[in-house]
């Protein structure tokens, strides 16, 4: 289907109906296409991985809807909170989970920790919100493959999604960089569009690269 920012509701409600199905959605997001699934149903994120030929070894990240989302979720210490100010944003805040809470494998690690994101774009914060759980946020593309910036290149390449959300071209933005926040002091794990200088100002503190 097309996206229309005319008609985002409708764009929202029938890509909520396709995850409430255990479906697979191709989103446009703030860096490249996304791969959207109910976070929390065992069975969508087994499917997020079939779709990429992705080791279930390699957890992805989610989306949620809002930072008393997080805050809901996840241990947010003194040092988290103030990360927290970096979202909505182009990065990835690794967290670990309240006692009590759990999600399936391939998004949670052994040691229960979890990737985060809050979009800057618009449609995965309010499919998060409306769905009223966290969906997937992982590339659409194969494992190991460049991201993707166009839908047709991901009708292509991917088998298995159940819904394309057609933005067309996207900018071909970096991907986000990814902070693991669970370690004293955080440390970078991936590169990308928020510089490690402004983590650092952010924070208050160096972090590690």
């Amino acid at each position: 289907m097309r996206y229309d920012e005319g008609r985002l509701d409708e764009v929202v409600r029938r890509i909520v109906d396709v995850l409430g199905r255990g479906g697979v959605v191709a989103i446009p997001t703030d860096t490249c296409y996304g791969l959207a699934a109910n976070a929390v149903d065992e069975r969508a994120v087994a499917k997020v991985f079939r779709v990429k030929s992705r080791p279930l070894s390699k957890p992805v990240s989610i989306f949620v809807d809002s930072i008393e989302r997080v805050r809901e979720l996840f241990i947010v210490d003194e040092l988290s909170e103030k990360a927290l100010k970096l979202l909505p944003g182009r990065v990835t805040l690794i967290f670990r989970l309240r006692e009590g809470v759990s999600l399936p494998r391939g998004v949670m690690t052994r040691d229960r920790k979890v990737g985060v994101r809050l979009s800057p774009h618009p449609l995965p914060t309010l499919v998060a919100r409306v769905f009223g759980k966290p969906i997937t946020a992982t590339s659409a593309n194969r494992s190991g493959a460049p991201p993707l910036y166009d839908a047709r290149d991901v009708a292509r390449e991917l088998h298995g999604v159940d819904l394309i959300v057609n933005a067309g071209s996207l900018p071909r933005r970096p991907v986000s960089t990814v902070i693991d926040l669970t370690c004293t002091p955080p440390r970078v794990l991936r590169a990308g569009a928020v510089p490690p200088h402004q983590i650092a100002r952010v924070l208050g503190l160096e972090v590690q690269l």
